[in-house]
């Protein structure tokens, strides 16, 4: 079976990328892929796990390195993060995965009984990978919505010491819709994470685009005038030009016999496209809605504003507007071209126009000490987060060590290192902070006491 070449259409230097670091020898390369729902994330690692992917498919074999040109010394096993049991017990359920794949799909022999002694899962998962490479196999990991792994903690600390030498005996590819480190800094700066490599996965670019068209077209001559317009409505997106041989092949039945679409049709099949992408425009809408925090409501609803009418040239962009157009781009809502930027499809900004005809969107402006306090919790990291609230909830008390490693760490055992380092970043942020948050006092020999600043 060939594979079915909309995985493929401008994504082979993402591919070949992820194949060959994958496959290195003798220590294999991480990736984390990022993109915005329906980027085709989820059918770029279900291509690598085909049997006739890249991976292991015969066809892709010259992508391989030379020891695993064989596709049988390569195991692919694909995990969503969002299942039920992952979110339960995460790296149970991983290592469970892993020992029943190999053992009911691959039947590799693992001397099974010995792994079963290990202590903890996380020392199973090594021990099988150990084994994997000895015996000259490459384990590699896809997994999906690999988000709620960072927002649902659903890694602890102590084992995030035991996966350490995880990253020299397997690959491991993410997919996720943000940065590892725009979810969680301090966890994607550990040994386990700071490793990979990230690929943005985006918009097509337009002659990956405009193959696409043509090939999904050849079957139709009488569209092939409308490449062209179909490249406009569809802006490069993979949802939509997924969405157009849909479409055509929906609408083959409605002309009159011995009739056939062509370009006379073209508002019939803008407006019918325009369904199509329905899905699509109001997942970006919800996006819209709840941006990130580091996002100025205000500021967002200006550009989209001005954008739904046409290119906003360069010179019409302040410095402030910045961080928000890259924001918009990082999701695929917005492209850059000669002309400046633009909303990726017209589509989409009928859509966006219609949606704010009467309505006040994202969020209207919020008082200043509300947006302050957003804005430096969105520079933290999940700890750092946590003790500024705790220190919120126990103003000018002093707290100990002792004490913050209890409520906030819930590791009474810890080292007290960890407060001492995280204070020191946290006063470093809140040293920025303007109008001021507030400040953390040593009390010596008894703890901390924070001061928050006069409202």
């Amino acid at each position: 079976m060939q594979p079915s070449p909309d995985y493929f259409y401008g994504r082979e230097r993402v591919l070949r990328e992820i194949v060959t670091g994958v496959l290195t020898l003798p220590q294999p390369a991480s990736f984390s892929l990022v993109g915005a729902k329906l980027m085709g994330k989820s059918r770029l690692l279900d291509f690598l796990a085909a049997e006739d992917g890249p991976l292991l498919g015969d066809e892709w074999e010259a992508w391989r390195p030379l020891p695993f040109r064989e596709g049988g010394r390569v195991v692919v096993l694909k995990i969503d993060c969002d299942w039920r049991d992952a979110q339960s017990a995460f790296l149970t359920y991983v290592a469970d995965r892993v020992e029943q794949h190999l053992r009911e799909v691959e039947r590799i022999p693992l001397e099974w009984a010995a792994l079963e002694q290990q202590p903890s899962a996380s020392r199973r998962l090594l021990e099988m990978c150990r084994r994997l490479n000895r015996l000259r196999y490459r384990l590699v990991l896809l997994m999906d919505n690999f988000d709620s792994v960072f927002t649902d903690q659903l890694l602890k600390p102590e084992s995030l010491d035991e996966l350490r030498p995880l990253t020299r005996e397997l690959a491991l590819v993410v997919a996720t819709e943000q940065p590892l480190h725009d979810l969680d800094r301090e966890l994607a700066a550990s040994p386990l994470f700071n490793v990979m490599t990230q690929l943005l996965l985006g918009l097509l670019e337009p002659d990956a685009a405009r193959q696409w068209l043509a090939d999904t077209v050849a079957r139709y001559p009488a569209l092939t005038l409308l490449r062209d317009d179909f490249l406009a409505l569809t802006g490069g997106h993979p949802f939509l030009l997924r969405r157009v041989s849909d479409m055509i092949g929906e609408l083959q039945t409605m002309p009159a016999p011995g009739q056939s679409f062509g370009p006379e049709h073209l508002p019939l099949l803008r407006l019918r496209l325009a369904e199509h992408g329905r899905l699509l425009f109001v997942t970006y809408w919800r996006t819209l809605q709840e941006p990130p925090a580091r996002i100025d409501g205000r500021i967002l609803l200006l550009l989209i504003k001005q954008l739904i009418q046409g290119h906003m040239a360069l010179n019409q962009t302040a410095r402030e507007h910045i961080p928000t157009l890259n924001w918009l781009i990082n999701q695929g809502m917005v492209v850059y071209d000669d002309l400046g930027y633009r909303l990726f499809s017209p589509l989409f900004a009928e859509f966006l126009a219609n949606r704010l005809s009467g309505v006040t969107m994202p969020s209207p402006p919020r008082p200043a000490a509300e947006t302050v306090e957003n804005a430096i919790f969105a520079d933290l990291t999940r700890i750092e987060r946590a003790l500024l609230r705790y220190f919120q909830q126990h103003p000018n008390e002093v707290v100990s060590t002792e004490q913050l490693l209890a409520d906030v760490w819930k590791r009474p055992d810890a080292s007290p290192r960890r407060v001492q380092e995280a204070i020191r970043r946290l006063r470093l942020e809140l040293g920025q902070a303007m109008p001021p948050v507030g400040v953390i006092e040593n009390e010596r020999g008894r703890g901390y006491r924070f001061v928050p600043a006069p409202s």
